[in-house]
């Protein structure tokens, strides 16, 4: 069986296989999951004209397996529990019965009264079985639409359109996707009802009670496969016109989702991917899915969204690694509560950086502050290729330039042989440097110097390494507020065109490299060609350039030439 979703008035519940996944909101708005595990049904069952009788009475099954699931995590002391759950059942009866008996009256009774009191003159039996055929349905989509406003069934329709984007993959806008998966058990149903009505009305058999009955749910199950093979092919096929045409009807059943009921199958696709058991979490923790859930919905809602940083704050406020994340089911409120201030934090603009006071770099630990710039993962790849030239040609010194955070100088320190000289113009900056150093365990010369000009007038270099500051000064208004409102003004200022510090560091460095030395830079989007120039222009040969993650050119590096 395909992956369903079934909703009701205060939750959802997800079918993946012989997983039942369900979360509930209870009255205090707090979400609630459970599960468990089905046997296993039989894979003929999914074969064409059988699966759709087979989805019929295994989603009402299902149906009440969920509802029921629901109540049990609902509601804590046990006598209410098994109260609610045995009056559930006798009000569910209930409304069968008075649903039928309702049915009988409409669907029966008052299409014939209604065609006998308005047509005095006889018609043909065809023509008097399509007027009524036509009149049953229109008062069955009639009381669906009556359905449609009515407030107690508006978190049904609401959980179901949060399903449909959950369930179509395809579609990226949450927006387009709310009521654009055909086959939901809701508009299934719908659909059957609809066909199901206007067909036994038309064919309007008469001939024994009994015999009709049986003829008539014979049209009815008839109906059940057509429709299901229908939706089915809409849901799949790629004609997006075919999928369009069932939105009709699922505009009845379905409503546009709030946050709430986006979130609530956010926590269920997370727990049904990240477990294999659906044990009952504990009253007192927040289950990890929802935790997953939730940011993700406040970070997407401000466009700041990425799966890496959701990971990094669970892990530094758990203090755990991510292998022992992914084994912890809940969370105390505490951490819950802490977790989701940085994430409030992140949505607002705040770097993880600034939120925690460090930042990862190469596996490394590096205290930040707002008088360096944070480290990115880019400048990564600019110490992995400086430290394979260190390796292919066994050299034994290295110059950082604007060190800032020292990350560059400190890294290449840990991993290589060489005596690390770093400088920086800001002695703010030297002083998180040098913390940073002694954290990590390594020894680095540490220089206050405008670029060149405090270091040994003497002292030659195998290697020049910097990340200059790069962005032109009119663009860093136009910067991400995570950038240009959190990091110093000095370590992005590049002057008008962005090439300054190249510019006085290819000049000079010459003079600094040892025979055979390399200056490697890291550079903005779109200044290669002018840096390449520049590296040509004063000697470097062998002039290379590597790409980031994003395919952006990124590093840049020339050998003096000898």
């Amino acid at each position: 069986m395909i992956k369903s979703v079934f909703s009701f008035g205060n939750g959802a519940a997800v079918l993946d296989d012989d997983k039942l996944c369900v979360c509930i909101v209870d009255n205090d708005g707090n979400k609630k999951i459970c599960g468990k595990t089905l046997k296993k049904t039989k894979k003929i069952l999914n074969f064409p004209l059988i699966r759709g009788l087979f989805y019929y009475f295994y989603g009402f099954y299902i149906y009440i397996n969920s509802y029921f699931l629901g109540l049990s995590i609902g509601v804590n002391n046990q006598r209410i529990k098994k109260l609610n759950i045995f009056s559930s059942f006798i009000i569910f009866l209930a409304i069968l019965i008075s649903a039928f008996l309702v049915g009988l009256v409409i669907f029966n009774f008052l299409p014939s009264f209604i065609l006998n009191r308005l047509i005095e003159y006889e018609i043909s039996y065809y023509l008097k079985s399509f007027i009524i055929s036509l009149l049953k349905t229109g008062f069955l989509v009639a009381i669906f639409a009556v359905l449609k406003f009515c407030p107690f069934m508006n978190g049904i329709y609401s959980f179901n359109g949060a399903g449909c984007i959950m369930l179509n993959k395809k579609s990226e806008k949450e927006a387009l996707m709310w009521r654009n998966y055909p086959l939901n058990f809701l508009n299934f149903l719908l659909n059957v009802s609809i066909l199901s009505s206007f067909v036994i009305s038309l064919v309007a058999i008469k001939i024994f009670w009994a015999l009709d009955v049986v003829i008539n749910l014979a049209i009815y199950f008839a109906c059940v496969i057509l429709v299901y093979e229908f939706l089915h092919f809409a849901t799949f096929t790629k004609h997006t016109w075919l999928k369009d045409i069932t939105m009709i009807t699922n505009f009845f059943v379905c409503n546009r989702p709030k946050t709430t009921h986006i979130e609530v199958l956010r926590v269920i696709k997370k727990e049904m991917t990240s477990y294999q058991d659906f044990e009952c979490i504990d009253g007192e923790l927040v289950p990890l899915s929802f935790v997953y859930a939730e940011m993700e919905t406040k970070l997407r809602t401000f466009d700041r969204y990425e799966p890496s940083d959701v990971d990094w704050i669970i892990c530094n406020v758990l203090g755990k690694n991510r292998a022992e994340v992914k084994l912890c089911r809940g969370i105390s409120k505490k951490d819950y509560s802490e977790i989701m201030r940085c994430c409030d934090r992140k949505a607002k603009g705040e770097p993880l950086s600034s939120i925690f006071g460090f930042v990862d770099f190469y596996g490394l630990r590096f205290d930040v502050n707002k008088k360096v710039l944070s480290p990115r993962m880019e400048t990564e790849i600019l110490v992995e290729e400086v430290i394979k030239k260190v390796k292919e040609n066994s050299f034994e010194s290295i110059l950082d330039l604007c060190t800032g955070s020292g990350a560059i100088a400190v890294t290449l320190a840990k991993f290589t042989d060489c005596k690390v000289t770093a400088s920086d113009i800001s002695k703010q900056a030297l002083a998180v440097a040098e913390g940073n150093a002694k954290k990590n365990d390594v020894k680095v010369e540490f220089v206050c110097s405008d670029l060149f000009n405090g270091l040994k007038k003497t002292k030659k270099y195998d290697i020049i390494v910097s990340n200059p500051p790069y962005i032109k000064r009119s663009d860093i208004e136009k910067l991400d507020v995570e950038v240009k409102n959190y990091d110093p003004k000095l370590a992005l200022d590049g002057g008008e065109d962005g090439l300054v510090f190249y510019k006085k560091i290819t000049r000079n460095a010459p003079e600094k490299l040892s025979r055979g030395g390399y200056l490697f830079f890291e550079i903005g989007e779109g200044q290669r060609q002018d840096v390449e120039k520049m590296l040509l222009d004063e000697g470097f040969e062998d002039i290379k350039v590597v790409k980031d993650y994003n395919k952006i050119e990124r590093i840049i590096y020339g050998r003096k030439r000898t």
